[in-house]
């Protein structure tokens, strides 16, 4: 699946040797891989083996489709109108409420909701502006990890969303609703009476956390995936051009990398004073990395935000800027963040990789000794 304007096929020198929704399992520490068939898997589940494009699991709330799309989205805001054309001022037909997963036929250019972005999605009656729709995928994993090594494992969802629970057991409380692509650490497993097995996840801001996700709901991520890339070339450096709302890479002269971002914006805030949040303009290095980390901050009712599992995190501030995956939007080419650097996930993960310091699997963090990391210049032009 590409969405070639928002999620993928930016340009880029270095290609990730990564396939993020495919991994071999002789690459994933933890030992062999226990579950179900494929077969068993979707008939325990009540899956279709003739309809796999559209497998809903309990719960789910969807559109229904009679072809076989190319990708799938989720509504990521509180609600969106569906359109009989690609145009804001044509009839809307219905109104899908957040989280609804809708199939995706095809991305086409029409009106300009907001300036930005003239890019609608083709979805079963009708189109749906692309920049409250996140694209997704929907793989579920039928072989899962019972042996998780005492350092953990990352794991990514692959799914619109999953729900995690107190216990390994779906009648138990929810604590939170994961997203597909964050990232999460995966630290035991524990088979239920039906025989599934669920993820214990750490959360690095609420360590004694306990949370509890279906395993066929996560992929791990292989140490290969977390590789550096691009090592050894002289003279890396990253420029975030705020106009523009734009990131490029560089090693020396040579663009290596581009894609589009959302940088910080001004929100009022409950009294209606204005709060400044804007991406700060200036030279600066990367101080730490992490490949997952809840965020939360803002006002409740006003600004709030909670968000576990943010992806591929490259801090080049010490007070919290960080270039990092998004889930929560599709909305890149305007200012629209509390300062972070949104990007989509892969365009995250590449950062990742690319900059300096490395961070070994086993770690949460690391942080840049000496003024090791790697340069960005966040420029107004």
């Amino acid at each position: 699946m590409a969405f070639s304007r928002f999620a993928f096929g930016e340009r880029r020198l270095y290609p990730s040797d990564a396939d993020l929704w495919e991994s071999r399992e002789d690459r994933i520490p933890g030992g062999p891989a226990e579950g179900m068939t494929r077969r068993d898997f979707l008939k325990s589940a009540g899956l279709a083996l003739g309809a796999l494009w559209f497998p809903h699991p309990p719960g789910e709330r969807a559109l229904p489709s009679r072809r076989k799309p190319r990708g799938w989205g989720r509504v990521t805001v509180s609600g969106i109108r569906l359109h009989e054309e690609p145009s804001r001022r044509s009839r809307s037909v219905d109104w899908l409420p957040r989280d609804t997963v809708v199939p995706i036929f095809a991305e086409v250019e029409g009106e300009a909701y907001l300036p930005h972005n003239a890019i609608w999605f083709e979805t079963e009656g009708g189109y749906l502006y692309s920049s409250w729709v996140q694209p997704v995928r929907r793989d579920y994993h039928w072989r899962w990890r019972t042996r998780i090594p005492e350092a953990g494992l990352w794991g990514q969802i692959t799914v619109p969303y999953a729900d995690t629970h107190r216990r390994p057991d779906e009648a138990s409380p929810v604590v939170y609703r994961l997203y597909y692509s964050s990232v999460h650490r995966i630290v035991a497993a524990e088979r239920d009476s039906r025989g599934y097995v669920w993820y214990r996840l750490r959360d690095d801001l609420m360590p004694g956390l306990v949370q509890w996700v279906l395993a066929y709901n996560v992929r791990i991520i292989p140490y290969t995936e977390l590789t550096p890339i691009a090592v050894g070339v002289p003279d890396k450096w990253i420029e975030v051009h705020l106009k523009e709302q734009r990131l490029i890479a560089y090693e020396g002269k040579r663009e290596v990398f581009t894609c589009r971002v959302s940088t910080g914006t001004i929100f009022r805030d409950a009294l209606g004073g204005l709060r400044d949040f804007r991406t700060p303009v200036g030279n600066h290095q990367v101080v730490r990395k992490t490949a997952s980390r809840h965020m939360r901050g803002g006002t409740p009712g006003v600004d709030f935000y909670d968000l576990p599992g943010v992806p591929f995190t490259t801090y080049f501030t010490w007070t919290g800027v960080a270039i990092h995956g998004t889930y929560w939007h599709n909305d890149f080419g305007r200012p629209r963040s509390h300062g972070c650097v949104n990007v989509p996930t892969d365009a995250a993960l590449w950062v990742f990789r690319w900059t300096s310091p490395y961070v070994p699997y086993r770690k949460q963090v690391v942080y840049a000794r000496n003024g090791g990391g790697t340069p960005v210049a966040v420029v107004q032009a």
